[in-house]
C-alpha cells in the first residue's frame, strides 16, 4: 500500500535553506550573534516605521526651530555680524550643502507681521511637540514601556522641553566643531581636533536625549553603548556628509527641481533617526542579554500538521 504524499509526512522536520544556516553560524558568535539579535528586535518593534515618523515630524520642526534661532542670534548678538554668521553657520553645518539653500531662503523673525509670527509660533509649538513625543514612542517601544505608562501631557511637557533644549544645543556646538576640521583653524590638527571634539559632544547630545526622552523602570539601564554607537555615526555622516547630500541632491534635482532640497533634507533627518534607532536596541539587546536570537521568524506549522500532533480533528 503505497503512503499518499503530504499530510503523512507533515511531522518531518523541513530541510533548512541556506538562510537557515547562515542564521544558525551567525549564533555561534557573540559578536554576530548580538548584531542578529539586534536586527530581529528592530524587525519585531517596527523601529523602522517608528524611526520614520521621527524624522517627519524632525523634517516639521527644523525650519520653525531655524526661524526662532535665527530671531534669537538677531536678538542677543546685535551688532556683531560676524559672530552672529559664526552660530548660525554651525547649526546649519548639521544639514550639509542643504543648509546653505535654507539659510538663502530662511530670515528671522524681527519686523515680520504679527499674523506671520502667530503662524510660525504655532507651527513651532505643534512640529517640537510632535518630534519629542514621537521619539518618546519610538524610546517607549524599543524598551517595551506600555503606552499606558507613559506620562500625562503635563508631566511629559518639561521632558519635551528638555530634549529640544538637549538637540539645539548639541548642534551648534557639535556643528561649530565640526567646522575647526572643516577649515583648517588649527592647521594640520584640524581635522582630528574637530572629529574629536564634534563625537564628544554627539555622543553626549545622544545619551542626554535617550535619558530625558523617557523614563524607563529599570534601575540598571545602561545607555552609553548606544550613545557612543549614534554618536559616532552622527559624526562620520557630519564629516561624509557633503559627499552624500551632493550626490542625492544631484539626483533629486533632475526629477524635482526646487523640493529636491526638501527632499534630501527629510532623507538625512531619516538617516540620523534610525541611526538613533538601531543604537537605542542595541543598549536593550547587550543590557538584557536578548541574545542568540535568531534573524529569521520561524514559520508556524501549517494546519493540519498541528491538527496531528495535538490529536484534534474535524
Amino acid at each position: 500500500m503505497s503512503v499518499p504524499p503530504g499530510p503523512a509526512h507533515a511531522g518531518a522536520p523541513a530541510r533548512a535553506g541556506w538562510l537557515d544556516r547562515v542564521d544558525a553560524r551567525l549564533q555561534r558568535h557573540r559578536a554576530t550573534a548580538v548584531l542578529s539579535a539586534v536586527l530581529a528586535k528592530w524587525d519585531e518593534d517596527g523601529a523602522g516605521r517608528l524611526a520614520n515618523l521621527v524624522a517627519y515630524s524632525a523634517f516639521l520642526a527644523v525650519f520653525p526651530l531655524l526661524l526662532v534661532l535665527l530671531t534669537l542670534v538677531e536678538v542677543v548678538l546685535v551688532g556683531h555680524r560676524s559672530a552672529q554668521k559664526e552660530v548660525i553657520d554651525a547649526a546649519l553645518r548639521q544639514f550639509p550643502e542643504i543648509g546653505s539653500e535654507l539659510q538663502a531662503h530662511v530670515g528671522g523673525l524681527t519686523g515680520k507681521s504679527t499674523l506671520f509670527l502667530s503662524v510660525v509660533l504655532l507651527w513651532l509649538v505643534y512640529g517640537s511637540l510632535r518630534l519629542s513625543r514621537n521619539a518618546q514612542v519610538m524610546m517607549a517601544t524599543v524598551w517595551g514601556v506600555p503606552r499606558d505608562a507613559l506620562p500625562t501631557f503635563w508631566r511629559w511637557l518639561p521632558r519635551a522641553l528638555g530634549f529640544l533644549a538637549i538637540l539645539g544645543a548639541g548642534f551648534v556646538a557639535g556643528g561649530a566643531l565640526a567646522g575647526v576640521g572643516s577649515f583648517g583653524g588649527l592647521g594640520p590638527a584640524s581635522a582630528l581636533v574637530g572629529f574629536v571634539g564634534s563625537l564628544a559632544v554627539n555622543v553626549a547630545m545622544f545619551w542626554a536625549g535617550f535619558a530625558i526622552v523617557v523614563s524607563v523602570p529599570d534601575p540598571t539601564r545602561s545607555l552609553w553603548r548606544g550613545a557612543v554607537v549614534a554618536g559616532f555615526g552622527w559624526t562620520v555622516l557630519q564629516f561624509l556628509g557633503a559627499l552624500l547630500v551632493t550626490h542625492e541632491l544631484r539626483h533629486y534635482q533632475t526629477l524635482y527641481g526646487t523640493f529636491a532640497s526638501f527632499i534630501v533634507l527629510v532623507w538625512w533627518l531619516g538617516l540620523g533617526t534610525l541611526l538613533a534607532a538601531y543604537a537605542a536596541e542595541l543598549d536593550v539587546v547587550i543590557q538584557r542579554h536578548l541574545w542568540p536570537r535568531p534573524l529569521r521568524r520561524p514559520r508556524p506549522a501549517p494546519a493540519d500538521q498541528l491538527s496531528t500532533t495535538t490529536g484534534v480533528s474535524d
